[in-house]
């Protein structure tokens, strides 16, 4: 059983300082006994950084509310290192790099389940050098990121590797640039990056868009391209146009906020399929794919609104 720190314990930590966030919907603070671990979180967060907000605050008091996560180095042992969220004990390990990857998984996780203002969709999202918004949707082990890095690289404008924030009113596609987490069968198609944060060495890396250009920040944009993208080893480039309705089935599969928008999120990406042009993108190495969709996107700037289907066709 794993040994616990009661809360009075983790009261009694000294802890070098606490950052406030606001991640999409979501406001949270950080903390870490350890310089390097509390580096590590702020830089990789960076972008969402906010002044503490006292209206976060509930009175009366609010267990839990707002959240607080605590990154606890106890000193010795295999089970040295440990992630608290409030007074609860999330996990624990004997490498750094576990527990502040794991961090970043729930806060991302967590970001994405109390959004509301945006309806999410499963994708990566970038901005073409024209300015036009282009969606990446698919299932998590497509390569999303892999893939949004590359066109990054390439010269496109960063707006997320995880989830496309659609604006329900407007239909823009909006930033939710939370850093990259490039993995293992990944990170030799950029070596150049080398991420090392302060001593804590990562098997995932954790790379703000800045690092792989550092004009790479996405604005809001109209959402004007789709890509259905999925990675088949040894493939060739198979690129495809689809319908409008195609694009709806394609952005309805991967929509992370149907329980909440149910009709209205259908309705939103009806919108979004009928001034956007969509395809389908089979492919088996970066650079090709990169080069797959500057080619389509470059051609369809003259006229990116060409995709004037009956959704329902």
């Amino acid at each position: 059983m794993t040994a616990r720190l009661s809360s009075r314990a983790l009261g009694s930590l000294r802890f070098k300082r606490e950052s406030t966030f606001r991640v999409l919907s979501y406001y949270f603070s950080v903390r870490a006994n350890r310089a390097d671990l509390q580096r590590y979180l702020e830089h990789a967060l960076d972008y969402f950084a906010v002044e503490p907000d006292l209206s976060e605050h509930r009175s009366p008091p609010t267990p839990g509310l707002p959240p607080r996560y605590s990154l606890v180095d106890v000193g010795k042992g295999p089970k040295r290192y440990r992630l608290f969220y409030c007074e609860d004990e999330l996990m624990v390990g004997p490498e750094p790099g576990t527990i502040v990857g794991y961090a970043l998984w729930h806060i991302n996780t967590e970001s994405l389940i109390r959004t509301r203002e945006f309806f999410l969709v499963h994708s990566g999202a970038v901005v073409t050098p024209a300015g036009h918004g282009l969606l990446l949707p698919a299932a998590s082990g497509s390569g999303k990121t892999t893939l949004v890095a590359g066109l990054v690289r390439a010269g496109f404008g960063y707006l997320s590797d995880e989830a496309a924030a659609i604006d329900p009113v407007s239909r823009k596609l909006y930033p939710y640039p939370k850093a990259l987490t490039i993995k293992n069968s990944s990170r030799e198609l950029f070596g150049e990056l080398k991420p090392r944060r302060n001593g804590v060495l990562q098997d995932v890396w954790h790379v703000r868009a800045s690092e792989i250009r550092p004009d790479a920040d996405g604005a809001p944009c109209d959402i004007r391209f789709v890509v259905a993208p999925r990675y088949r080893p040894g493939a060739g480039i198979e690129l495809e146009s689809i319908t409008p309705a195609a694009v709806v089935v394609e952005l309805w599969m991967n929509a992370l906020s149907r329980s909440v928008y149910r009709g209205r999120g259908l309705a939103l990406l009806a919108d979004v399929a009928r001034v956007a042009r969509g395809y389908r993108l089979v492919y088996g190495n970066l650079e090709g794919a990169v080069e797959a969709i500057a080619g389509l996107t470059s051609a369809g700037e003259t006229d990116p609104a060409g995709a004037t289907d009956d959704v329902g066709a």
